[in-house]
C-alpha cells in the first residue's frame, strides 16, 4: 500500500510551533474508531505531542489519546492528526516512525496537568544568541 506524506519545512532558523516542547517518554493508548493500541510519546507542549508508533492513522482523522503524566490520574484527550514520519530510504532510519497529534478538546482538568507538568520541566529548545 502506498502513503502519501506532506513534508514540509519551516525556513532556516524559524520553528512553526507555538508552545515549548518538553521532551518525554511516556506509554499512551490510542483509540480510533475501531481500534486500540499503544505508542510511545517523545514530546508534548500544550498544543499537542508526538507518538512513536508503527500504527499510523490518516491525516485529520481523530484519535483519543489515554495518557497519564507522572503525578496525575489518566487523562483522556480528543486529538487529531496533524502529520506523520515514516521510516524510508529517502530520510533514513535515524528518525522514530510516529505521528504528531494535535490537542483537539482539553478538559479544564486535562489542561492544567498539561501545563503543571510543562512548568515543572525545561523546554528541549534553546536560544541561542
Amino acid at each position: 500500500m502506498a502513503r502519501y506524506v506532506e513534508v514540509r519545512k519551516p525556513a532556516p532558523g524559524q520553528e512553526r510551533r507555538t508552545a515549548q516542547r518538553i521532551e518525554i517518554e511516556l506509554e499512551v493508548g490510542l483509540t480510533s474508531e475501531s481500534n486500540f493500541y499503544t505508542g510511545l510519546t517523545q514530546d508534548i507542549s500544550t498544543g499537542g505531542l508526538f507518538v512513536a508508533t508503527h500504527h499510523l492513522r490518516p491525516v485529520g482523522q481523530h484519535i483519543t489519546v489515554h495518557l497519564t503524566l507522572p503525578g496525575t490520574p489518566k487523562i483522556l484527550i480528543d486529538c487529531e492528526v496533524r502529520w506523520l514520519r515514516e521510516s524510508s530510504a529517502l530520510h533514513g532510519t535515524s528518525h522514530t516512525t510516529g505521528m504528531g497529534l494535535k490537542f483537539a478538546e482539553l478538559t479544564p482538568q486535562a489542561r492544567l496537568a498539561i501545563a503543571n507538568f510543562l512548568r515543572a520541566r525545561e523546554s528541549i529548545f534553546y536560544d541561542v544568541d
